[in-house]
């Protein structure tokens, strides 16, 4: 058997996690830059995100560079690894793999089904979470891998607005979650070095999450050091407020200010318009996400996002 372990240096591995990602290319059915994701991972380089659309993907993967891959449900449900033959093996230290069901063809409940032989080798350490697995057989670790976001994530689950490290989905997982906060009580023991210590009670769909699902967004090109502004309706007198979630290393929020709808409607308790603007910083691209709540409360009356494309100044 090929030793894959030999396919990436660990040294060289490490100083690339320091790297931000180079480049975001799409695989999907049609009309994307790739219809096969193995195509898309040969043309990659190390920090590459490599985005896959939804549909069903019967390829054997081999995934031996230090990439992001990452499912994205396009209105069809999440993108569902199922080779007909061989496995998805991860062999790249540092690659991360989120966003997909994996363990078989998928059923009639869009879930992957569970594989008499594991659908995902790891064999160098990697970063895999919000996934959905048919279960324990679905997996086959060799090397110690991180089954959890290294990072607390902003998601809704049950109405309530809640931030925490979230893991995976396993369909024979049978812990409890006491504070109804949509993460097991108890962690998903895989074997003694794979452990997902934040498991998901419910399919990753149950919850909503930024960069999980694709909605209606819309796009703003923006250059180096020159303002934009995004205007949403709003009225603060309800206690409900506009926040901004965004990459803070490509823009800067300069200002967010309230402006009264009319001269007319100046009056207490009118609505209006909030303004935010944001100075881009250096080129790339990043989504700007919106949520509408009260501080004191655990409910969104509405979201919205906007995904910027950040261009040198000319």
């Amino acid at each position: 058997m090929l030793d894959y372990k030999r396919l990436f240096i660990p040294v060289l591995a490490l100083l690339l996690l320091l790297t931000p990602s180079l480049a975001e290319t799409r695989v999907c059915s049609q009309g994307c830059d790739y219809t096969a994701i193995q195509s898309a991972l040969d043309a990659a380089s190390p920090g590459d995100r490599i985005v896959v659309e939804s549909g069903i993907y019967n390829e054997s993967l081999l995934i031996g560079k230090m990439v992001n891959l990452h499912g994205l449900d396009t209105g069809q449900g999440k993108p569902v690894l199922a080779p007909e033959s061989g496995r998805v093996i991860l062999a790249a230290n540092g690659a991360v793999l989120r966003g997909f069901g994996i363990g078989g063809p998928a059923g009639s409940d869009g879930l992957a089904s569970e594989s008499e032989n594991c659908t995902l080798e790891v064999v160098l350490p990697s970063a895999i979470y919000l996934n959905d697995f048919a279960g324990k057989k679905s997996v086959c670790p060799e090397d110690a891998a991180s089954w959890n976001s290294s990072d607390g994530i902003n998601y809704q689950f049950n109405s309530r607005v809640l931030r925490g490290r979230l893991g995976n989905y396993w369909a024979d997982y049978n812990g409890s979650d006491e504070n109804n906060d949509g993460i097991g009580d108890q962690p998903m023991v895989l074997n003694e070095k794979n452990i997902d210590y934040y498991p998901l009670i419910e399919p990753v769909d149950n919850y909503r999450i930024p960069d999980e699902k694709q909605t209606n967004v819309e796009l703003i090109l923006a250059k180096v050091n020159e303002p934009f502004t995004i205007s949403l309706p709003a009225n603060p007198t309800t206690g409900y407020e506009w926040k901004a979630d965004y990459d803070y290393v490509l823009l800067k929020q300069e200002n967010a200010e309230f402006e009264r709808a009319t001269t007319e409607t100046k009056r207490v308790g009118s609505g209006g318009t909030s303004v935010f603007v944001f100075l881009p910083i250096k080129p790339g691209k990043s989504t700007i996400y919106f949520v509408y709540k009260r501080s004191w409360e655990n409910i969104v009356a509405d979201t919205r996002a906007f995904h910027v494309e950040i261009s040198a100044k000319s």
